[in-house]
């Protein structure tokens, strides 16, 4: 999706009743268009960076590589091992750590190359994660590197995707709304199908892991996106001040087994942060869109128009 608009303006204590604007400030606001993926980034589009970067030389595997999603099964006859879906599971959100969320949007700005480089720099220079030994706290790149073509979305971006819109408060009055879906009030949280159903937040799927994404087509944010509630709570880049470590990103949204994720995790003044967890993910990209754009699945980055939800 394009997101336009640039320049908005950020969230207002009005908007976010709990944001502690004293100590972070405010959010929200980006000044540039830019693109977000409609959905999350799959399991089976992960499975293809896993396929690929498993198989290159000086390939080290690390925790949580696979997420929730896929499983190891033995080792084909050159050594390398071999990756499968857990059934059910293709459709649904990856949700690796965000060292390997990373990795993937490196790979996405090399053109899927099949080196290592390809996968450890571009957008995030991997050789910088890790903990320095004397403070004990991690060393790794915060802010993406001049000139991405694909990145995970920072906390402003994320936000200005999912909660804003330009005709909020009348036609041309730009503003936020309260929780995903362009709604004030939590999403009704029900099965796909289910009547009024609206996320699958605090759902439990019945028959697979995760349900898949786009389960709730008809509850769109004013952009467009879908299951920025209710699908995978979602890494960001954004590391904001923190008292245990300085590098814990922040995770924006609910899951769908998240309990009560529809009424604590999405609102637009509640952040969690992680960094070694698992947890699903969307790719950014600039606009004008980069040559390399055909590598992301028809349907992963349509660009549509900006739509109400309904």
């Amino acid at each position: 999706m394009t997101i336009g608009a640039p320049g908005n303006r950020g969230v207002l204590p009005s908007e976010a009743p709990i944001w502690p604007f004293d100590r972070w400030g405010t959010f929200g606001r980006v000044d540039y268009e830019y693109r977000i993926t409609r959905i999350e980034v799959t399991n089976t589009q992960y499975l293809e960076f896993i396929d690929t970067y498993t198989k290159v030389e000086g390939f080290t595997p690390g925790p949580r590589i696979l997420g929730s999603g896929l499983f190891a099964d033995g080792f084909d006859p050159h050594g390398n091992p071999i990756i499968r879906t857990m059934r059910g599971a293709e459709h649904a959100p990856a949700n690796p750590s965000w060292d390997y969320a990373a990795r993937y949007a490196n790979w996405l700005h090399n053109d899927k190359g099949t080196e290592l480089k390809d996968f450890e720099t571009g957008v995030y220079d991997t050789s910088t994660f890790g903990v320095d030994p004397d403070t004990g706290k991690r060393t790794d790149q915060i802010e993406r590197s001049p000139g991405s073509r694909f990145f995970i979305p920072t906390l402003d971006e994320w936000t200005k995707a999912a909660h804003y819109d330009p005709d909020r408060y009348g036609e041309g009055q730009e503003g936020y709304w309260y929780y995903p879906g362009g709604s004030d009030d939590p999403l009704v949280s029900g099965l796909p199908g289910e009547p009024g159903a609206e996320t699958g937040a605090g759902q439990t799927p019945p028959e697979f892991i995760f349900f898949p994404v786009g389960s709730y087509p008809d509850t769109n944010e004013p952009w467009g996106l879908l299951d920025t509630s209710g699908g995978a709570r979602e890494w960001t880049e954004t590391v904001l001040p923190h008292q245990l470590d300085d590098r814990l990103r922040v995770i924006r949204g609910s899951g769908t087994l998240t309990l009560g994720g529809a009424f604590f995790d999405d609102p637009i003044d509640t952040v969690t942060s992680g960094l070694d967890s698992s947890f699903g993910f969307r790719v950014g990209s600039i606009v004008p869109s980069p040559a390399a754009s055909h590598v992301l699945i028809v349907g992963f980055c349509t660009v549509l128009s900006r739509r109400r939800r309904k």
